[in-house]
């Protein structure tokens, strides 16, 4: 997100520089009504430029009065907003100029960048002559001079064709429309998340794997096979879930880490042989009520009791009853986990 700059008595919101190639920004969206009052971290305008949607903040607490109207294109360095602290809205003495072409291009509802703006002041071109475009890039106007000229090359087709995409409306369509989900997703969670898992949700994702109520499950999550999932179970990113050469179970009420993997199969013999020996492959069982640290790793055949918890970091084979603290690679149990209603206590075994 960008900051405005402040003054203590009245905060000009001015139209940033973000490219060195735009002299001119979008307005997008106002977030906020005229004269609301709003924190100093509070998103306030979605602003566009020839490459990327941005979010810009209030800077400093207080009321808010915008300047430039929504979908309307002003010069960089210009006053998009005040923010004061009274609510009544202020008066500003003068407004910023603007250079000849740039203020064409706004009235045009048209972006040209500076190097292209250059261009056409140097070959004495007229804006009509791109009336078609939203946005006039250097490239567009060299071509359109060799094109004229009758002999000099045009710009890259490659390059030309990649910077329509990513100036095209449905680019910036999508692009302000992952804002806004950034947006609401820090809103509700003040978190920020890979795209995946920004747009698919977690518990939604878990109900169409066929898992439990209220069990989510990151989009980052690769599942496999036959994976059976109980009831209010988190599954958090980046985590591996392996039924596909035998059937993972895992009870209620269980969080599986960040980067914990879960497989029920294990290649290492076979590719240590040149595939010749098989896959070692043995189903796992988790119980309820379990905790899967972040980072462990289980392997083939394990059953782990209810009630237990994994370390992280830890490599888990094998048979663990109930309340287990299970720790180590290779890992172990390493103690027992007690429950007395809402206290927990991990009592590590004793070291003979």
């Amino acid at each position: 997100m960008l900051s405005s700059a402040c003054s203590d008595a009245l905060q000009i919101v001015s139209a940033p520089r973000l490219g060195a190639n735009d002299d001119t920004v979008r307005v997008l969206n106002w977030l906020v009504a005229e004269g609301q009052r709003v924190e100093a971290s509070s998103v306030i305008v979605l602003i566009e430029t020839t490459k990327a949607s941005v979010e810009v903040e209030a800077g400093s607490a207080g009321y808010v009065f915008p300047i430039a109207a929504a979908e309307s294109d002003i010069a960089v360095g210009a006053p998009m907003a005040m923010i004061t602290g009274t609510p009544e809205r202020p008066v500003l003495s003068a407004a910023p100029s603007v250079p000849a072409v740039a203020a064409a291009a706004a009235a045009a509802n048209q972006v040209i960048t500076k190097s292209a703006r250059a261009l056409i002041e140097q070959h004495g071109l007229a804006l009509d002559a791109f009336a078609t475009l939203p946005v006039v890039r250097a490239a567009d106007v060299e071509q359109f001079v060799a094109s004229a000229q009758a002999g000099a090359h045009a710009a890259a087709p490659d390059d030309h064709a990649l910077d329509a995409v990513v100036e095209s409306a449905a680019y910036r369509d999508v692009a302000q429309m992952l804002t806004a989900l950034r947006g609401r997703m820090r809103g509700q969670f003040n978190r920020h998340v890979p795209l995946g898992s920004l747009l698919n949700d977690r518990w939604a994702l878990a109900q169409s794997c066929g898992f439990g109520e209220q069990t989510s499950v990151y989009d980052e999550c690769l599942i496999q096979g036959d994976v059976r999932v109980g009831r209010d179970v988190w599954i958090g990113p980046f985590t591996v879930l392996d039924g596909k050469n035998a059937t993972l179970t895992i009870g209620d009420h269980v969080d599986i880490g960040s980067g914990a993997h879960i497989y029920t199969h294990n290649a290492m013999e076979s590719t240590l042989t040149g595939r010749r020996a098989p896959l070692a492959v043995a189903p796992v069982t988790i119980g309820s009520c379990c905790f899967i640290a972040p980072t462990a790793i289980i392997g083939p055949g394990t059953t782990i009791g209810d009630h237990s918890f994994v370390a992280a970091g830890s490599y888990v084979e094998g048979a663990f009853a109930p309340y287990s603290f299970i720790a180590g690679n290779p890992a172990r149990k390493a103690g027992t986990v007690e429950i007395d209603g809402t206290r927990v206590r991990i009592r590590k075994a004793t070291t003979p």
